[in-house]
Parts: C-alpha cells; structure tokens; sequence
C-alpha cells in the first residue's frame, strides 16, 4: 500500500482500475467519487473479496480531516 496523487489515480481509472471508497454511508452518499464501489471501513476486509476484481488494480479512497 502506498499514497498515490490524483494524476496517478486518474492513471489508473483510465487503465481499467477499481476505486474503493471506505467513507461511512452517509458522507458517500453526497461525496462519492462517480463509479467508486462503496465498502465502508468496518467492512472492507470482510466484504473486499467478493466486491473487487482481483485482476485490476485498486485504488482505496478515504477522507482525512487534518
């Protein structure tokens, strides 16, 4: 795992990426990025295996507030 900047993630949206978006519920509902697969923090282990294409590479999406 590493950070990446936005020309990177843009990067790997245009080769077929997958962006993960760990925000609760109610703050993905009104900040989502478009076509980000929504699995939140608490269930991103349990349910990341079933969610995402292992073949593709993922791009995780949170929001720091510092």
């Amino acid at each position: 795992m590493r950070l990446v900047d936005h020309r990177e993630v843009i990067s790997v949206i245009g080769g077929g990426g997958q962006i993960v978006d760990v925000l609760p519920a109610h703050e993905f509902r009104t900040a989502a990025i478009r076509g980000a697969i929504h699995l939140p923090l608490p269930k991103l282990l349990h349910n990341a295996e079933h969610s995402l294409d292992k073949g593709r590479p993922v791009v995780v999406y949170c929001r720091d507030c510092l």
